[in-house]
């Protein structure tokens, strides 16, 4: 029998997701990767290509288009793609997935425990960190994990009628990031199936037919986006989905990108979980005697748990074995596993209930402490500048919280702890929780802003002085040199193109301090520095802007 879906702490998770992402999706880019999303949007808007619009130096983009689509559909209205349309997708799906997690979780294990995973879910940095950013991994997440979720649902209903559900979402993954979107999920309910039935031939051509009823629409979906594709760019595009699909799950791409063992990957999970990782071992630790039991008797501990706890347990073991086979490893990979992954642990916290109090207290007090550590960090920042850099670092924190968004959000937060107490009742782990995550929300975010709007480049290239001396004219061309610029093409509005063999006057190369002797023993050309951005952290990162003023004699 479902259990009642509580609506205070329903409210309780979707507004606490809206809080932790929605304030923070105008901050600057300061990172590669998500101007380099934002200006494949720009150039579909520009274009009007919206099937393999132009990316960063007229390439085929690396990545399917579904998140672009929606970043260039939420930018529609302005005319123009922001950080905040752009990050504005990842932001819905991330509030969007938290309350259907609730609810779903709600009618199998009960509010305080469907409450308690979504708490952990939200409060993990690296599922935190996705809620406000502009790449894939969000969206994919929601989409793989809902579809997963879906399919245990269709699971429930005895396989009765068409998973309309669980095809949308399994397309979505898919057009977000290619075939692992519609393989994984699927591998890995499989999997959890054959589990459950056993191994045998009928239930192998159940478990088939199953995933193939499914997977042929889908598959038949997508792929009319590829045979567009392919119409449009010709082999390139091809050797583009090749690139990303084949060679980097295979190890065998040029350039290598995020090379790291498997232990790499697994102890960036752990990281990417506190606190949540250290509760979990430190129950563990309690409890080492049933554990010592149990790894005695594997059948006997796997056979008493409930088939949503197995499925969550096979779902995110399936995730994180998939991504420890290639050789790019990068712990955002493992998102999709982040919900299974919280659904357990509060079962087991749950569990120990008596003892989860005590653990929880004590991370609490160390939530606090490090809160109250990072704001001492930034008071000594804005106050006692120590250099010039951290005096424009402490600057740039009273600029990025000197905003009506953090009256909006301590207003917000107030509000979650009304709905807290309502929500979780008399429950000890449910209250220690909320003051857990309203700790490190209350600090982090602060700091953070600051950081990143001393790291980005976007005031130096929206300063009247770079637009003055870079030609207002839309149609000048802009060349990189070493490196890829997206923010600058993305501040800029216009695309940037890899330097030519051979550089004429008048061209306008962007390129880091550390290129800069490289570029010029290869182009022996007369050029002038025509602005220079420096975020104070990595000198040698220093962003160059130079003007051509002499014909090269050889590239």
């Amino acid at each position: 029998m479902q259990a009642r879906c509580s609506f205070r702490a329903l409210a309780l998770v979707v507004v606490l997701a809206a809080l932790l992402s929605l304030p923070f999706l105008g901050r600057a880019f300061y990172t590669r990767g998500e101007p380099r999303e934002a200006i494949v949007a720009q150039s579909m808007l520009k274009t009007g290509n919206w099937i393999s619009p132009p990316a960063y130096n007229g390439a085929v983009p690396s990545k399917p288009p579904f998140l672009h689509w929606l970043m260039a559909l939420s930018s529609l209205p302005g005319g123009e793609v922001t950080e905040v349309t752009a990050r504005l997708p990842s932001a819905l799906a991330f509030v969007i997935f938290a309350g259907s997690f609730f609810v779903f979780l709600a009618h199998r294990l009960g509010n305080t425990t469907a409450l308690l995973s979504c708490l952990i879910l939200l409060s993990s940095p690296e599922w935190l960190r996705g809620g406000a950013t502009c790449r894939v991994d969000t969206l994919l997440s929601t989409c793989l994990a809902g579809a997963l979720l879906a399919l245990f649902r269709w699971r429930e209903g005895g396989f009765v009628g068409i998973p309309w559900l669980v095809m949308a979402l399994l397309s979505g993954a898919a057009l977000t990031k290619g075939p692992v979107g519609l393989v994984l999920p699927l591998a890995a309910f499989s999997l959890f199936r054959i589990c459950e039935e056993g191994i045998s031939r009928n239930v192998l051509v159940r478990v088939a037919a199953g995933a193939a009823l499914v997977a042929l629409p889908v598959a038949a979906l997508v792929s009319a986006w590829y045979i567009a594709g392919y119409v449009q760019r010709g082999p390139e595009f091809l050797d583009k989905i090749w690139y990303e699909n084949i060679q980097r799950f295979t190890g065998n791409m040029d350039d290598e990108p995020h090379k790291h063992s498997m232990l790499y990957l697994l102890g960036m999970l752990a990281v990417m979980l506190l606190p949540w990782s250290l509760a979990w071992l430190l129950a563990l630790t309690k409890e080492r005697k049933e554990v010592w039991e149990a790894t005695k008797a594997p059948h006997q501990f796997w056979s008493v748990l409930a088939p949503i706890e197995r499925f969550a347990i096979i779902s995110a073991a399936s995730i994180v074995l998939f991504f420890c086979v290639p050789a790019s490893k990068r712990s955002v990979y493992l998102l999709p596993c982040y919900p299974f992954i919280a659904m357990v642990a509060a079962i087991w916290i749950s569990r120990w209930e008596p003892r989860a109090g005590a653990l929880l207290r004590r991370l609490t007090v160390m939530a606090v402490s490090l809160s109250l550590l990072l704001l001492m960090i930034m008071v000594v920042l804005v106050l006692v500048p120590l250099s010039p850099d951290t005096a424009r670092l402490g600057s740039s924190i009273v600029e990025a919280t000197s905003c009506l968004k953090w009256i909006g959000l301590a207003l917000g937060l107030a509000f979650v702890c009304l709905l807290a107490r309502e929500a979780v009742g008399a429950s000890a782990v449910g209250r220690l929780a909320v003051g857990l995550i309203l700790a490190v929300v209350l600090a982090g975010p602060t700091v953070v802003d600051g950081v990143m709007l001393q790291i980005s480049p976007k005031q130096w290239l929206e300063s009247p002085t770079v637009r003055s001396v870079l030609r207002p004219d839309l149609h000048q061309r802009y060349y990189s040199f070493g490196s890829e610029p997206y923010a600058a093409s993305f501040y800029l509005n216009r695309p940037f193109f890899a330097a030519p063999s051979q550089l004429l006057t008048g061209m306008v190369i962007f390129l880091e301090e550390r290129n800069l002797g490289r570029f010029s023993s290869q182009f022996q050309a007369d050029f002038r520095e025509i602005a220079r951005y420096s975020s104070g952290f990595e000198r040698q990162k220093d962003l160059i802007a130079v003007e051509i003023v002499g014909r090269a004699n050889n590239g």
